[in-house]
């Protein structure tokens, strides 16, 4: 991919009683076997003076525990979407 045609879109939108937002990227995805991985604590696939493997972790705890929602990775054909799901109702 040629860094001039990076794209990250960011889209919410309301589905019943949810509000949903989606993080969309073009960066090629992660790979599958690591997709249910990336939200544990402390993984990381960067040197270890690179990353500490606690943001999505956090993020995930966020999401859930403080606004009882989920949060998602899914690979798409060109990159990977995180999605946020919030119950609009709370």
């Amino acid at each position: 991919i040629n860094k001039n045609d990076r794209i990250i879109k960011i889209i919410i939108h309301k589905y019943k009683e949810n509000i949903i937002i989606n993080m969309i990227d073009n960066g090629g995805g992660i790979p599958e076997d690591i997709v249910p991985k990336i939200f544990e604590p402390y993984y990381t696939t960067k040197y270890k003076s690179a990353g500490t493997g606690i943001g999505l972790y956090m993020s995930k705890i966020i999401v859930e525990k403080n606004h009882q929602g989920k949060l998602y990775a899914t690979n798409i054909r060109d990159g990977i979407v995180f999605s946020i799901i919030l119950n609009s109702m709370i």
